[in-house]
């Protein structure tokens, strides 16, 4: 396993001005919800320190602290998952994306909805609903987020008439661990402009 560095004080105070204080805790401060995922067998993890983050500026930001300091950091959604994705094996930071939440807009002319990795999958099957779409991908869980969904490629029941998450994600922008911000995708079906980077994400 690589070897990391602690959350000094001063790499604390540094997300912690990222985030504010409301949304950054640390030390015996942290929620025990973030340790585990709903899967019992992958034990729990305490980390060091959780940002809440708001915006791809803030998730930016704090990689980029990590990157530097050789502090690792998982990301988290809404900690319904059965993978272990979200367990901070590694200790470091937990970076929960579940306040960015927002359903940015629709493109009814390519039927594409633009949605925040934090929002619940309940939540856009019933938005997309309102507007004549339907969301297929239907894991069993329905308050997990739609971040979570796309990095455990999540399918359930619908899966073997609609496919499952991948095949509907279109386009992301994505922060890579050094904190840089790619676009990458088109919202279109059909394109091609060079390599599919977004499936190697």
């Amino acid at each position: 396993m690589a070897a990391y560095n602690k959350v000094t004080p001063e790499i604390a105070e540094r997300l912690k001005a990222v985030v504010g204080g409301k949304r950054f805790s640390a030390g015996d401060a942290v929620n025990p919800d973030y340790s585990h995922d709903e899967m019992p067998i992958y034990g729990k993890y305490f980390p060091e320190a959780v940002c809440e983050a708001e915006s791809t500026g803030e998730v930016s930001a704090i990689m980029k602290i990590c990157a530097e300091n050789r502090i690792p950091v998982t990301p988290r959604g809404a900690g319904t998952g059965l993978a272990g994705g979200a367990v901070p094996v590694c200790g470091g930071v937990v970076l929960s994306t579940a306040r960015m939440n927002r359903i940015l807009g629709y493109d009814m002319k390519n039927l594409v909805v633009h949605a925040q990795a934090g929002v619940l999958l309940q939540d856009l099957a019933a938005d997309a609903q309102e507007h004549g779409l339907m969301y297929p991908p239907d894991p069993g869980e329905k308050t997990a987020t739609l971040g979570g969904n796309v990095s455990t490629n999540a399918g359930g029941m619908r899966a073997v008439k609609y496919g499952v998450t991948r095949d509907y994600v279109l386009a992301m922008t994505v922060v890579l661990p050094s904190g840089e911000i790619m676009r990458l995708g088109k919202t279109v079906c059909k394109t091609s402009s060079g390599y599919s980077l977004l499936h190697l994400i």
